[in-house]
């Protein structure tokens, strides 16, 4: 299963919860009336004999007032995850980590996870640690790989050796990817509303129960009685919401945690990483546990089963499959045994001794990689372009990029000050004339601190080729969502000013235009996704054609070679054309303005019409067997807007 079909396998999950919450919605509806009914014959408020089962005002009222209580709940909770991955985060008792931390587990958490990163051709995401909890474990949460963020237990970064952190956080980054953080977040929001009514039930008994006694108490004690029985009715209630929740959760996750094993493996090439963190999470006594009361609202979005140990969790409902069965399926030869697990000494840990500390060493996921080349020559469009699925090569690229920086310029990158200069770097012209003035402008525009980090990375990093820009790029993302809102308004203006002063806006800045709205404007100004208005390929044909002809221009040294190219790409999507005929355009009537309108409809179209584009574009690039800085530029400006991940064009030499 690929990237575009994981997507739309979200989409299917999505509606399938939409049925599965209505159900619960109805169940509830349902148990409401049986109490109100059961509590008015034994009340005993009319005659036996007239007594009736069916009372349509009782069943009116118990659907307006339970589909209020649990819209209510819903819609809070919804707009408080509008926030993003940091908010379930911080409700687990996660603290961020600091990306300029000393701590050694922290540390070397933090490089897998831009290794990761840049190995998948997303920005860095924000990471939480969880103090407290010495389960092992982990999670990610968001919308979006924009507002995206990893947590993870102190266990995890304290048991696990580095391949088996780097399997875990490559079964989270499938997450991200495969669009089941996105479906976890709208789980969460729809099952607050369900639980909502045990909640106002638990708040009703505890009013009661711990309220002042007064002397008036002895007498009311039947009003009492009754606001208790109440509040035990509302709880009750809200237990066959929980039945549900828990029913609805089973359902959407046990099978997209083999489905994210399975990306793990592939993505490391090393089924022992993920296999040994299972294995560990079996053999230690908290296993995957997770003590935060907030824990039972997001256990579907877990590593391991939060509540594994729980004498009541029935299989049938459980959020994940079974140990045993996850490990087999990745080692069919394992002979049942987990370890016992025993706490190292990281300051020890030979691991340490190579990327931790800015050697080229790489972990043994993909010690088969001897070396890397930084674009794709020869390997056909099939491997240049696994959009959403990353492999050992990508990830090593990605060490040896974080590696290849100075401490000093990496401990600037992971700052926001730093983070600043590092994209104005990359946007200084390369003539000495404009360079000056583009100086000029920054000295007015920022203090004089970022104005020498910037010289200086300019001189570090100018002739550095796309692909390890682009990373440069996605390692910035994390420092810049920490800038306040004026800020990042003032790092909008002076980037726009920079990309101007020459007159003009070439394909690197179009790119890093393409990045910046995708990925921090969604995050600062909590846009939505768009919804799906395209279904077929022939309603955006004109768009195709400008993309292709782009692609092919970009690629090639004559319009001879870029007709050629652009009709390799024709011929891949000819049968999803209906008839349509696709006409090469000259680069008149393929401006920017062009290739952004065209990219925004394409934004709006089905999973699969995007892999019909890209794979297109795959076509028209590979067409001379190799990616150019100019056709990486691009790939990734149009990757980024449609929200198809890209891993870098490198290639194992």
């Amino acid at each position: 299963m690929d990237f575009f079909e994981h997507q739309e396998l979200a989409r299917k999950k999505t509606r399938l919860l939409v049925v599965y919450f209505i159900l619960a919605v109805l169940g509830i509806i349902a148990s409401i009336y049986a109490v109100v009914v059961g509590a008015s014959l034994f009340v005993g408020s009319e005659g036996a004999g007239s007594f009736s089962l069916w009372q349509p005002e009782v069943l009116l009222y118990a659907a307006l007032g339970s589909t209020g209580v649990i819209a209510l709940g819903t819609g809070f909770k919804t707009l408080q995850l509008s926030a993003g991955g940091s908010v379930v985060a911080a409700e687990l008792g996660g603290r961020r980590i600091d990306r300029n931390t000393s701590d050694l587990e922290e540390r070397r958490l933090l490089n897998v996870v831009e290794e990761m990163a840049i190995a998948s051709g997303v920005p860095v995401p924000d990471v939480y640690i969880m103090d407290n909890e010495m389960g092992i474990n982990a999670f990610a949460a968001g919308k979006t790989p924009s507002d995206a963020v990893i947590g993870v237990t102190r266990g995890t970064v304290r048991l696990l050796n580095r391949d088996e952190l780097q399997g875990v956080m490559a079964h989270e980054f499938s997450h991200i990817l495969n669009g089941d953080m996105r479906l976890n977040m709208r789980l969460i929001g729809l099952l607050f509303g369900i639980l909502f009514i045990a909640m106002i039930g638990q708040i009703v008994m505890r009013s009661v129960m711990f309220a002042p006694r007064s002397r008036n108490r002895d007498s009311n004690g039947g009003g009492v009685l009754a606001i208790l029985a109440f509040g035990a009715a509302l709880m009750a209630i809200g237990y066959v919401g929980l039945f549900f929740a828990k029913l609805i959760k089973a359902a959407i996750s046990r099978q997209r945690e083999f489905l994210a094993d399975a990306s793990a493996v592939q993505f490391t090439r090393n089924p022992e990483g993920i296999a040994g963190a299972l294995k560990k999470i079996g053999g230690l006594s908290e296993g995957s546990t997770i003590a935060s009361p907030r824990a039972e609202e997001a256990s579907h979005m877990f590593f391991g089963d939060a509540f594994q140990d729980k004498v009541m969790q029935m299989q049938s409902l459980a959020t994940h499959p079974p140990l045993d069965v996850r490990i087999k399926k990745i080692e069919p030869k394992w002979d049942g045994v987990f370890p016992k697990v025993a706490l190292p000494d990281i300051s020890q840990s030979p691991e340490l001794g190579g990327v931790e500390r800015g050697a080229r060493g790489a972990s043994s996921s993909a010690a088969m990689v001897s070396g890397l080349s930084p674009v794709v020559a020869g390997s056909g469009v099939q491997d240049a372009f696994r959009v959403g699925e990353p492999g050992a090569e990508q990830i090593i690229y990605g060490q040896n990029l974080v590696a290849a920086l100075s401490p000093e310029s990496l401990s600037a990158i992971r700052g926001g000050a730093g983070a600043q200069a590092i994209i104005f770097a990359l946007l200084l012209g390369q003539d000495d004339e404009l360079r000056r003035s583009e100086v000029a402008l920054l000295k007015q525009s920022v203090d004089e601190l970022t104005v020498q980090h910037t010289l200086k990375f300019y001189a570090e990093i100018g002739d550095l080729d796309s692909s390890k820009k682009i990373g440069l790029i996605d390692l910035t993302i994390p420092s810049l969502r920490q800038l306040s809102p004026p800020e990042y308004e003032r790092f909008q203006t002076v980037t726009q000013r920079l990309m101007e002063s020459d007159g003009q806006i070439d394909l690197f800045e179009f790119m890093l235009q393409k990045i910046i709205r995708r990925h921090l404007d969604l995050f600062f100004n909590r846009v939505r996704p768009p919804k799906i208005r395209y279904r077929h390929l022939s309603k955006l044909s004109k768009e195709l054609s400008i993309l292709l002809s782009t692609l092919a221009g970009v690629g090639s040294r004559n319009q001879g070679q870029a007709i050629l190219a652009f009709q390799e790409g024709v011929e891949s999507v000819a049968e999803d054309l209906g008839g349509e005929d696709l006409q090469f355009m000259s680069p008149e009537e393929c401006g920017l303005q062009q290739i952004d309108e065209a990219l925004n409809r394409f934004d709006e179209a089905t999973p699969l019409m995007k892999k019909r584009l890209l794979y297109a574009c795959g076509k028209v690039v590979m067409a001379d067997q190799k990616v150019n800085d100019g056709e990486a530029e691009l790939l990734r400006a149009i990757a980024d807007t449609i929200g198809c991940p890209i891993p870098p064009f490198v290639k194992a030499s």
